[in-house]
């Protein structure tokens, strides 16, 4: 069963063992075989400037800059109640109070530490070069990396929410200008044991999203 990881051992993943998943992976499909994805992995002295430089500006209140708009405004009422309900049942199995600013400030700084993970693939598209077509090619690319990451004892969390700061990634990734990047995804060895590693968010019934025709 898949679940968002977000507690990393330090070791490295090898690197023909990660030239194994992305090629696993970009067996995809896409439309027309176009295979629009660009994907980056960012490690060692390069990811620690950039988690230094993430966590600076979410510390510093800089204000988010996103290129793209993950979710429509506002949410429709069943997404939201769904949104709600995850973020209570987190936080609540961390243990963090709902009036406990100072520790729910430090929650969501682990997003802009990329949770520690000593690795982190960044998906990106070129600009000017999409559609919503696209976006779901890139959708299906994702999900092979992350069953490819799964099947070889893995764990992962894709991240949108460092999209904030777009203008990092091109300081820190060399010749990314033309660039549109989409998520992060870190990934590593999992701590098993690890408190948030054992949170396990809830699904919809199955007849909430599932018919059949005939």
């Amino acid at each position: 069963m898949r679940k968002s990881v977000r507690a990393f051992t330090s070791e490295i993943v090898p690197a023909d063992i990660v030239r194994s998943i992305v090629l696993g992976a970009n067996r995809a499909p896409s439309s027309k075989n176009t295979q629009p994805w660009k994907l980056i992995l960012v490690q060692g002295e390069a990811l620690e400037n950039l988690r230094t430089d993430y966590l600076s500006a979410f510390n510093s209140g800089k204000p988010a800059t996103y290129e793209y708009i993950y979710n429509p405004d506002p949410l429709p009422e069943a997404y939201k109640k769904r949104a709600v309900e995850l973020g209570k049942a987190f936080l609540t199995h961390k243990g963090i109070g709902k009036e406990d600013k100072e520790k729910r400030r430090e929650h969501d700084s682990e997003n802009y530490k990329f949770f520690g993970a000593k690795q982190v693939f960044f998906l990106a598209l070129n600009r000017g070069e999409y559609g919503l077509g696209t976006f779901m090619d890139c959708g299906i690319f994702l999900q092979a990396l992350i069953t490819e990451l799964h099947n070889r004892g893995l764990g992962c969390c894709p991240q949108y929410s460092v999209m904030a700061y777009p203008d990092l990634l091109r300081k820190h990734i060399p010749n990314s200008e033309n660039l549109a990047f989409l998520l992060a995804l870190p990934f590593g060895y999992p701590q098993t044991e690890h408190l948030v590693n054992t949170f396990v968010s809830q699904r919809e019934p199955l007849e909430t999203f599932f018919r059949v025709v005939e």
